[in-house]
């Protein structure tokens, strides 16, 4: 692969350091990963245009180990591997079939923010529903982007 064909990361990097700096110098913060033990912040999907970062609810490294089933000593997983939709919480019935929840891959489930506060990371403030409940659930409360083609929900 040449030198013009290699994605450039460095200026990626640099300007992520840059918008988080930026960010800081603000007052702001980014928060701790849901997950209990763990002490690092979460990751960050990207920047917007404005300089606001789109955040997951966990950091890198729970992440990717919850995706491949391995534990970490001291973590305790929020995320659930089912949809806490399933006896109609929300209004309607998970349309998923409950006995095959397990069988589904890890990002089928999205955590929602009760209050729809995306930094408050408190587990009581975070639910676990599937890709269908939680965009129907945004769509229907008109609840922060569900319906925008650029939401990175839009896709179920």
């Amino acid at each position: 692969m040449s030198n013009m064909e290699k994605p450039n990361t460095d200026s990626k990097m640099s300007l992520n350091k840059i918008n988080l700096s930026k960010w800081i110098e603000m007052g702001n913060t980014i928060p701790i990963c849901i997950n209990e033990g763990c002490e690092n912040n979460v990751a960050i999907r990207h920047w917007s245009a404005q300089g606001d970062p789109s955040l997951k609810t966990e950091c890198s490294r729970c992440a990717d180990a919850r995706k491949k089933n391995k534990n970490i000593d001291g973590i305790t997983f929020h995320k659930k591997n089912y949809c806490e939709n399933k006896d109609g919480m929300l209004g309607f019935i998970c349309p998923m079939d409950k006995e095959r929840y397990n069988e589904f891959p890890s990002d089928i489930y999205h955590m929602d923010h009760l209050d729809g506060n995306h930094h408050n990371n408190l587990t009581n403030n975070l639910i676990t529903f599937c890709a269908i409940c939680h965009t129907r659930k945004g769509k229907e409360s008109g609840d922060f982007n569900a319906f925008k083609s650029s939401s990175r929900i839009h896709k179920v």
